[in-house]
């Protein structure tokens, strides 16, 4: 045994592991501190990391609630608008007929007008053919009566116009 105690290596392997055996306890100590330190602050990160999932998940259920709100209010101003739509477009057909209907009577009234003035203008002239037709006649009665007559028909208007 005193070759064993004789020889450097061996001193120098106990010195090692009286040296690890008294430091392990600090070492280990510290090491599990470390890692105790690293567990605390990566729970941390975890239930940082869950409440931001949680609030997300809230924050997107809300977007949704509101999606569904806004699609519904669209659907809800389209109606309206195709509602109004078809108002507008009743009221215009409503407003056309009237108009048209108001230039049909118009355009019947400007007819009836026309006519009347096409049927005076032939009464006019059928009146100044029967006037000419006349005078016609009267003047060939007259050519073909002799004087003497004429006057005294003439005499016996006057005196009958007088009296």
């Amino acid at each position: 045994m005193d070759v064993l105690f004789s020889n450097p290596k061996t001193w120098i392997v106990l010195a090692f592991v009286l040296l690890v055996a008294a430091l392990y306890k600090k070492i280990a100590a510290m090491l599990a501190k470390v890692l105790d330190e690293r567990s605390a602050k990566i729970a941390e990160e975890l239930a940082a990391a869950q409440k931001l999932r949680k609030e997300a998940e809230a924050v997107l259920a809300l977007y949704k609630q509101k999606q569904t709100e806004y699609t519904k209010e669209a659907q809800e101003i389209l109606a309206k608008a195709r509602h109004d739509a078809d108002l507008l477009a009743a009221h215009a057909d409503k407003e056309l007929k009237a108009a048209l209907d108001s230039r049909m009577e118009h355009a019947l009234e400007k007819i009836a007008q026309e006519e009347a003035r096409a049927i005076n203008e032939v009464r006019e002239h059928i009146v100044d053919i029967a006037l000419a037709a006349a005078r016609t006649v009267v003047i060939k009665q007259i050519e073909s009566t002799p004087q003497q007559e004429l006057l005294a028909l003439a005499l016996a208007d006057i005196d009958r116009k007088i009296h």
